[in-house]
């Protein structure tokens, strides 16, 4: 399997060791440029401004020695012996983001340390070397809210009650459930996998049940009947989380192919460079929305049949 070479600049984006800002969670990131050529550097400034102002993560220190350390990937993405080890030492690190800056080509590879592969990468001309940061900023956009729909805490005074499931299920078996709101709230309900590799999915609302304003003392059952909500395939500890808001989360797109009867919770639209624009004011970031809802949890265990 041919491999290719990844020399260049550092940035280190913290993934799964996760810090919390009292229920928030938060990436650590880390940048720095490899080789450190004059234009590695301003594209890796320009990529830790854009981060820390718009509290996208939590800008890191970057490591030491790194200037004599090769990155090497096979075509897959997945690291090789001697990368493992370098991966392996940081610790304090859940991605890596290697950038580049050389031959009129810009280039950067977000790396998941825990999994040790190549999760995005993105090569532009340095003419568009713009585009090529709001392209990825995008990605770690999309990167934040799932992990915020993942990881936020639940909370005891959530107002959403879950009912009807059970704490395990055979693969493959029909999942149907209730929620009931304590108060009139918009509620989405999320699957998240227990493989960190997969993405959240919205449960509710959904094609079907698009309307997803609960009243109080009122039952929804989800998925409607005329949808399919099926346990994994494969033996899992899979969590259902219901998040309740009176504020519907106008700041997102619920994205879904037209075959599925699901959603993905998506970034908002933008075209061009306008993800560079795209700052709040602390403490609010994309995922405050999320993050101020009260969240129910139940998790569940898919057995094999």
């Amino acid at each position: 399997m041919k491999r290719f070479l990844i020399l260049f600049s550092i940035a280190i984006l913290s993934l799964f060791s996760v810090e919390r800002n009292g229920t928030t969670p938060i990436y650590k990131i880390a940048v720095e440029a490899y080789p450190s050529t004059e234009e590695s550097r301003a594209l890796r400034d320009f990529i830790k401004e854009q981060i820390q102002s718009s509290g996208r993560g939590q800008i890191t220190l970057a490591f030491p020695n790194t200037e004599n350390r090769t990155w090497e990937f096979d075509k897959r993405g997945n690291a090789s012996k001697e990368t493992k080890s370098y991966l392996q030492t940081l610790t304090q690190v859940d991605k890596l983001v290697l950038v580049s800056s050389e031959d009129g080509q810009a280039l950067i590879s977000f790396v998941d340390v825990l999994h040790e592969t190549i999760e995005y990468r993105n090569a532009l001309p340095d003419s568009l070397s713009k585009t090529l940061v709001s392209d990825f900023l995008s990605y770690l956009d999309k990167k934040n809210i799932y992990l915020a729909l993942s990881h936020t805490g639940a909370n005891t005074a959530s107002q959403v009650k879950i009912n009807s499931l059970k704490s395990s299920y055979v693969a493959g078996e029909p999942i149907r459930f209730e929620i009931e709101t304590a108060e009139d709230n918009y509620v989405y309900v999320v699957l998240v996998p227990e493989n960190q590799k997969g993405e959240p999915v919205l449960l509710f609302p959904n094609q079907i049940q698009n309307d997803n304003f609960v009243k109080k003392g009122e039952r929804v059952t989800i998925p409607d009947k005329r949808i399919s909500f099926k346990a994994s395939p494969t033996p899992s500890k899979d969590r259902i989380r219901a998040f309740a808001t009176r504020e519907e989360w106008k700041e997102y797109q619920l994205r879904g192919k037209k075959e599925d009867s699901f959603y993905r919770l998506l970034p908002p639209a933008v075209t061009g460079t306008k993800t560079l624009a795209r700052t709040y004011p602390n403490p609010t970031t994309l995922t405050s929305p999320i993050e101020q809802s009260l969240v129910t949890e139940w998790e569940y265990e898919t057995l094999s049949r």
